[in-house]
């Protein structure tokens, strides 16, 4: 039995179709969002234009270049986690967008005869039990593809994920209820930690994250072990949301380790999302990964971009990381797959907050000429030859722009809304006001003093679009994480700010 409240994420956002950013920005109208994907159902209810109006003249339906004016690129981080480094689409023009979970759960779970509860989700839900069933976990590496009739039947069966294909883990599960299982329990992979992540097996299953699994199967070792099932169906306002799922790709990056990705957190761990149908699958199915992220950010830069149509590219990237919630709905940090708080090199700024992210006060802008400089910057580090003017032209599709008319610039010296400070250095960042006049206090957020200052302490702004720089040193050889947070009397604008060794 499948249970409503699915769609989740919208609210999570505190997006509302009747008040606040969406009927304000007019849900996005007039904003148009390419997609490059693996594949497209063109067919798909999700793409249906009934009751909508012809294009506008004005859309001509192409779009060149790497870096363009009014272009907004939105990529995933990857689904490589949770190992450090592997984080993918990590250019500054990009916005790279990490996965979290909602504060949703398709509650289940088994009450231990020992008293403990251990908590899990199941997808499709199922009678709760009336009396306590014994429980057997046939091992580690068993992976319930042998397990004896005798120990199956009236049982509630125990299996370690066997991370194959749904199909076939499906047939395992299938075997069993086959033979009489009162129940099939199953756990998440070990490097998962807490994350779960639905998949459909078309019965009824009790999936549990291997960081509490371990608890029920080393109880289930004892004579007599026994439990009863019980399913609760949708809950909302679940705690400790967001966490960063596990899968999600970590930095620092490769190609580029001193400016900070992902950028961003958003939803993407049991998202409802649209698929292609089959005889035994609708349209619409949960999914997990970055690729589901995603969409809630280019969706979230279509409402600030309809709100602010001025509004730069960078400019936009700026007001979603400067506006993100680093605490949790607990009032936290946001916690990694572990429940440890979360890097920024896993969380980026934090978790999108469209709310604020239309009323940012403050912006770290760029220009296509900076990046330019960034580009021009690597093919010198990298001694490219001569071809440099021709290759940064190709990216930008401008013939004005070339290598020797700009100047170079490093990764550290990019006007990005994270900080990264090299141990030693000091760095510079201009800020840009988008409203009235304000007087904005700088404070530093760390653990603990880590031999980092900044100057100058406060900014007064006078006029919309004026632009004020301070910088960033650090003295000593410690490395450290925390945020830089500029406040005024209406407005927070908060930096991720991370020392590294130089």
């Amino acid at each position: 039995m499948m249970y409503p409240a699915t769609t989740r994420s919208p609210e999570f956002l505190s997006l509302s179709k009747d008040a606040g950013l969406w009927p304000k920005s007019s849900y996005g109208k007039g904003i148009i969002i390419g997609v490059i994907d693996s594949g497209i159902e063109s067919r798909h209810p999700s793409f249906g234009d009934a009751g909508m109006s012809p294009p506008p003249a004005r859309w001509k339906g192409t779009c060149t270049g790497l870096v363009r004016p009014g272009v907004v690129f939105v990529t995933s981080a990857g689904n490589d986690g949770p190992d450090p480094s592997t984080v993918n689409n990590d250019t500054p023009w990009e916005i790279t967008v990490g996965a979290g979970s909602v504060d949703r759960k398709l509650a289940a779970g088994l009450l231990l005869e020992s008293g403990d509860l251990v908590e899990g989700e199941a997808l499709v839900q199922g009678p709760n039990s009336t009396a306590y069933q014994p429980l057997h976990y046939p091992g580690e590496g068993n992976l319930c593809r042998k397990v004896s009739v005798e120990r199956t039947r009236g049982h509630i069966v125990i299996c370690d994920d066997a991370m194959v294909k749904v199909d076939v883990q499906a047939r395992i599960i299938k075997n069993l209820y086959d033979n009489g299982a009162a129940q099939v329990v199953l756990i998440g992979q070990e490097k998962a930690g807490f994350t779960l992540g639905f998949r459909e097996y078309g019965s009824s299953v009790v999936q549990e994250p291997a960081a509490v699994g371990h608890k029920l199967k080393d109880y289930s070792q004892y004579p007599d072990s026994a439990a009863q099932v019980f399913f609760k169906g949708t809950q909302i306002g679940v705690g400790q949301s967001p966490t960063v799922a596990y899968f999600s790709s970590r930095g620092p990056s490769r190609g580029n380790p001193r400016i900070v990705k992902p950028d961003i957190l958003a939803p993407g761990l049991n998202i409802l999302a649209a698929a292609t149908e089959s005889p035994d699958r609708g349209p619409f199915r949960f999914k997990s990964g970055t690729s589901m992220a995603v969409p809630h950010i280019s969706g979230v830069v279509a409402l600030l971009k309809s709100m602010h149509p001025d509004w730069s590219p960078m400019a936009i990237r700026s007001a979603i990381m400067t506006t993100a919630d680093e605490l949790d709905n607990d009032g936290n940090p946001i916690m990694n797959e572990k429940h440890e708080p979360a890097s920024a090199f896993a969380v980026g700024a934090g978790h999108v907050n469209p709310r604020r992210a239309v009323d940012p006060g403050l912006v770290y802008d760029l220009e296509v000429r900076d990046y330019v400089g960034y580009v021009c910057h690597l093919f010198a580090r990298a001694r490219l030859d001569n071809d440099d003017d021709y290759a940064v032209q190709d990216i930008l599709q401008d013939l004005n722009l070339n290598c020797r008319n700009v100047p170079h610039l490093s990764d550290v010296d990019l006007n990005y809304p994270s900080i990264m400070v090299p141990a030693n250095t000091t760095v510079r960042r201009t800020l840009t006001s988008m409203g009235p006049a304000e007087q904005y206090t700088g404070r530093l957020s760390m653990a603990h003093d880590v031999g980092v200052d900044f100057s100058p302490k406060s900014l007064s702004f006078s006029r919309p679009g004026e632009k004020l720089t301070f910088q960033v040193n650090h003295h000593g050889s410690e490395v450290a994480e925390g945020f830089l947070i500029w406040e005024s009397n209406t407005h927070t604008v908060q930096s991720p700010l991370v020392v590294v060794r130089s």
